[in-house]
């Protein structure tokens, strides 16, 4: 038998009859590697893996920024995204995509069994150059040819292969055949793989982009732009040929985007890697995660490491024995090494299976967190190979140090420390007291950083979203163009879905608008001209938010109207222009006058609209943001001044509209009766994105709630982590200690002073933690500046509750030991001794 496996069955057997140290010891590596690579598994597949495309190093995204109020950044509107794609020198491509939803029906002829009811997904209208920029290559059929993306071309959809399983049964003859799109007949041409996610996982299906390059509408900023860098180009390099162009798209394509509005806004190109973009800010929160866990495994490898410490002096004399006989120092570091491997082995195993559980738990929250592309995490070979890494590390860690520690001293030495172990053990036990001190710290600043986000969760929900949501129940349609192509049909259908919502029984209000509050639906902005407030030349206009809303969606909604009134129900005869304006609108432009009665317009020659009323603010976009600048407008505009006796014809409605109704209970128990009666008026128009208004708002602190949530667990954890080190260094110092505790009592110690001494040695222990902890944690919790609201990342009150707790815990913890040690009987413990 080779020398390593009679290791191996020695340190098993030893192993076996130690299961009290077995047990903690697995279980604590399971825990601390487990968090590690479940945590590492997001961080992989969100910011370390490559984006599912070719070459995804050379994919950016294109925008322009803006030194305008109200719009700090714009995409691309076709003008500009038809210039650069022809006339730049830094890209290989360049493509333009928006998204989108849309109605769609069943699949005419199709001769598998599939769904043909009408229902609302999610699309992307896209250029012919963005799916060969992306290299996107169907599983069946072919993308767009880039004559189809012109408004006159034959109508045509590209699906994503989960909707063609799902809802057309995969059905392989599906290519060339007629579906049904927002009342629209189009071939399908092709199916894109699920590996293709641009815009998103979620997208179903592809459009054309359909741009008419005669009829481009310039300042209307609507598409993304992706590109291809050339090989060798930098970011830096694009930015400057793409901004060396800007000035020329007025010339290419006139409209509304002038050399001088480009120069008086201060527009600028940017180029960003793509990942960046798809990404977005839950970098920093993944990382701050990671680091935390990091954290948990380090206090989990110095608990398995205190429990090798204390196994290894239990062995003190019987290795010593051993080097005298003969045994030479590397056979006995191997074999602490194997029970480290053997216990990290098994530690790891359970590790992966705790991890695979974790991320199947994350992945099922999809769409109640926001994590961009968790469908891609999971424990692959990468993960696995980090695990593998992190587990030899701790191997290393746990039994390595202690082994060696353990060799130190000489075999004369610990043969002649009999009769003398509390002076010996209290030169030995100083290391376990250190790795008890880094266990509390590093505790300390876990506890620290998640009781700043629980104080940034509390004032994010103290927060007024300017709405009463507890009783209000929302969902959108979007009629298709095909058959409300008229303001007339729009109307009578938003008129008769009003009116059956009110219809039914427990429904107080009902309204529709067209942008829902803390929801990323697609905004409309407009600039303002104050008819009080003239502008001088060369100045550019503010520009604000515009919602279309019906007069009962401020009720339905509990948006209070502070002054004035709304509007009177929509009727084509009598169109007015009239608004209702925001509270932060009416403050910025009449501070110390009242709104109602002054006039505004949208365009320097356009309608003046009068302000009829001034609505309570609303947070629009995410509760840690300001409050929206919003201007309500009716669902029925008038677009052109309006003479006294003539009915206007210029007139808009909005076609995605979102239905708002109010409850005198629970709004679920009455949900699938307004849908059904919203849906009664046209069946072939699905309604979709149906959910509880006090959910939207829980909702919109999803971020700060899941970085609450996974440092709590963290904290958590490392605080039980750290009361069992102390606990188990209290105990054992207790155990070295039975002799002399003995001796004070015989000589008439009271039990009370045995347990305050016992309980002042945990209490050095648990004051150089916090104190260490402390200064750890102003150091560090900087870099979670970014993720708070309306906390300071050195908050004294979280600092001081942070120690507090860890005090308390350090008390509870050596309580027991303490007791224990005061119950010794003196007769007994001298007998034994």
């Amino acid at each position: 038998m080779s020398p390593i496996s009679q290791s191996v069955r020695q340190a098993t057997r030893r192993l076996l009859r130690a299961r009290g140290f077995s047990i903690a010891a697995i279980l604590t590596l399971m825990l601390g590697i487990g968090a590690t690579t479940a945590v590492f598994s997001v961080v992989n597949a969100v910011l370390l893996r490559p984006l599912p495309f070719p070459n995804p190093d050379q994919l950016v995204d294109l925008s322009h920024t803006l030194s305008v109020s109200g719009v700090s950044r714009v995409d691309q509107s076709d003008a500009t995204y038809l210039y650069y794609a022809r006339a730049n020198r830094a890209f290989s491509g360049i493509g333009a995509y928006r998204t989108v939803g849309v109605n769609i029906g069943g699949l005419a002829g199709t001769s598998a069994g599939g769904d043909d009811r009408a229902e609302r997904v999610s699309a992307a209208r896209v250029s012919a150059s963005t799916l060969t920029v992306l290299g996107a290559t169907p599983i069946r059929g072919r993308t767009f040819h880039a004559a189809e993306d012109l408004p006159s071309a034959t109508p045509v959809v590209v699906l994503a292969e989960h909707l063609w399983r799902r809802k057309f049964a995969g059905d392989p003859s599906i290519v060339g055949r007629p579906l049904e799109v927002d009342g629209v007949r189009r071939e399908v041409v092709g199916i894109l793989p699920d590996e293709f996610d641009l815009p998103s996982t979620r997208t179903d299906v592809w459009l054309p982009i359909g741009i008419d390059p005669a009829r481009t509408a310039s300042a209307a900023f609507d598409y993304r732009g992706v590109g291809r860098l050339r090989p060798g180009v930098t970011i830096e390099a694009a930015t400057s040929d793409l901004q060396s162009l800007l000035p020329r798209v007025p010339e290419a394509f006139p409209g509304r985007l002038t050399a001088g509005a480009i120069e008086q806004t201060g527009m600028r190109t940017v180029v960003r890697p793509l990942r960046d973009v798809v990404v977005g800010d839950i970098g920093r929160v993944l990382w701050v995660v990671l680091g935390a866990v990091a954290f948990v495994l380090l206090i989990a490898c110095a608990n398995v490491m205190n429990l090798f410490l204390v196994r290894a002096e239990a062995r003190h004399h019987e290795l010593a024995l051993r080097r005298a006989l003969g045994a030479s120092r590397g056979v006995l570091v191997r074999e602490h090494v194997v029970e480290g491997a053997l216990l990290a082995l098994v530690g790891g195993v359970l590790a992966l299976a705790l991890a695979a559980a974790g991320v199947q738990a994350l992945r099922s929250l999809d769409g109640a967190i926001s994590i961009p592309r968790l469908a891609e995490v999971g424990i692959d070979a990468v993960v696995s190979g980090v695990a593998a890494v992190v587990t030899v590390l701790a191997v290393l860690l746990v039994s390595v140090i202690p082994a060696l520690r353990a060799m130190s001293t000489s075999a004369s030495t610990v043969l002649n420390e009999v009769g003398r172990s509390t002076t010996a053990g209290r030169r030995r036990h100083r290391v376990r007291h250190a790795l008890v001190v880094a266990q509390l710290a590093l505790a300390l600043v876990l506890l620290v950083g998640a009781g700043l986000m629980a104080r940034s969760f509390a004032r994010l929900r103290a927060v007024p979203s300017g709405i009463d949501a507890e009783h209000a129940f929302v969902f959108r349609v979007a009629l298709p163009k095909a058959g409300y192509g008229s303001v007339a049909t729009t109307s009578a259908y938003i008129t008769r879905g009003i009116d059956a919502i009110r219809a039914v029984p427990g429904v107080q209000a009902a309204g529709v608008i067209s942008k829902l509050p803390l929801l990323p639906d697609a905004r409309q902005d407009s600039a303002l001209f104050v008819e009080d407030q003239p502008l001088t030349p060369g100045t550019i206009p503010n520009v604000h938010q515009v919602a279309f809303t019906s007069p009962g969606y401020f009720e339905a909604m509990g948006v209070r109207i502070l002054e004035g009134r709304t509007f009177d129900e929509p009727d084509l005869a009598t169109v007015r222009h009239e608004l209702v304006v925001s509270r932060s609108i009416a403050q910025r432009y009449w501070p110390r006058d009242r709104a109602v009665g002054k006039r505004v317009r949208m365009a320097p020659f356009g309608a003046w609209y009068t302000i009829i009323g001034v609505a309570e603010d609303v947070r629009g976009t995410a509760l840690e943001q300001p409050p929206d600048e919003i201007m309500y407008l009716p669902v029925i505009v008038a677009l052109a001044p309006r003479s006294n006796d003539v009915v206007p014809t210029d007139l808009w409605s909005p076609r995605d509209i979102a239905f708002v109704a109010r409850t005198d209970g629970d709004p679920s128990l009455i949900a699938s009766r307004v849908e059904t009666a919203v849906r009664s008026i046209d069946p072939t128009v699905p309604a979709f994105g149906s959910r509880q208004m006090a959910d939207v708002v829980a909702g919109a602190a999803a971020r700060t709630t899941l970085t609450l949530l996974l440092l709590g667990i963290a904290s958590a954890v490392a605080l039980a982590l750290g009361s069992v080190g102390i606990y188990g260094v209290i105990s054992y110092v207790v155990s070295l200690r039975t002799r002399e505790i003995a001796v004070r009592l015989a000589l008439g110690a009271r039990p009370a002073d045995v347990r305050r001494m016992v309980s002042l040695q945990a209490a050095v222990l648990v004051a150089a933690g916090i104190g260490i902890g402390l200064g750890a944690a102003a150091a560090m919790t900087r870099v979670m500046a970014a993720l708070l609201f309306g906390v300071d990342p050195i908050d004294p009150a979280t600092m001081v509750a942070a120690a507090i707790v860890l005090a308390l815990v350090g008390i509870i913890a050596s309580w027991i030991p303490a007791y224990r040690a005061s119950g010794v009987d003196p007769a007994q413990a001298l007998r034994s001794d």
